[in-house]
């Protein structure tokens, strides 16, 4: 999912997450995995390149993993890495060419790794909004997606949590969760005229918030 749908606050305009945990205390990418999966270096060892639209691993469903916690974290590292080097808010494993449950949400830096995330309901309010993929580069599409929604997830160390999001931090859930049953954002399209090339001298914008 694209960054560019995040848009900056200033310190004199506070805003509440748009995901935020409701139930549990679940394992995060905190402040110090932050900084060290993002540095140049993690970057350039870690980081793979995001499979496209038609490889089949992204348009089948994904299975629960059942990995060691050890083996679950560098899976998560190697993730989150090959997303901040694609510019993006969001990821699932399929993304990166494993079919397995897992994804990450850092809407606002949220930080959450949502594994075998089961999407438990969504608002009745809709809205029209755009959205993009790390999967689906070069474009852009006109989507409607509920303004809120909920997902129960288990996190790196086992424990099951809940959490709720609200406009982009929904359409992010929903986006990823999408993913892990093959399902790309542009399946959900009411009509092809709906997804537009994205300009030139947008391109950059438009890749910095893709997920």
């Amino acid at each position: 999912m694209t960054h560019e749908q995040a848009q900056p606050h200033t310190p004199e305009e506070p805003r509440e997450p748009r995901l935020r945990v409701v139930k549990g205390a679940p394992w995060r990418i905190d402040g110090s995995r932050r900084a060290k999966w993002s540095s140049e270096e993690f970057l350039r060892q870690h980081a793979v390149a995001v499979h496209q639209i038609g490889d089949p691993v992204l348009h089948a469903p994904a299975k629960k993993p059942k990995l060691s916690k050890g083996d679950l974290e560098a899976l998560v590292a190697r993730m989150f890495a090959s997303m901040i080097a694609a510019r993006g808010i969001g990821i699932a494993a399929p993304q990166i060419g494993l079919p397995l449950r897992i994804a990450i949400m850092d809407v606002d830096e949220a930080g959450l790794v949502c594994v075998d995330p089961v999407v438990e309901a969504v608002s009745g309010d809709v809205e029209e909004t755009t959205e993009g993929c790390l999967s689906v580069r070069g474009f852009y599409g006109l989507i409607e997606r509920p303004l809120g929604a909920r997902v129960s997830a288990i996190d790196v160390n086992g424990k099951r949590f809940v959490v709720e999001g609200q406009e982009l931090g929904a359409q992010c859930m929903l986006h990823e969760t999408d993913h892990l049953s093959g399902t790309l954002y542009v399946d959900r399209l009411r009509s092809r005229e709906d997804l537009h090339a994205v300009e030139p001298e947008r391109s950059e914008e438009v890749a910095s918030g893709e997920a």
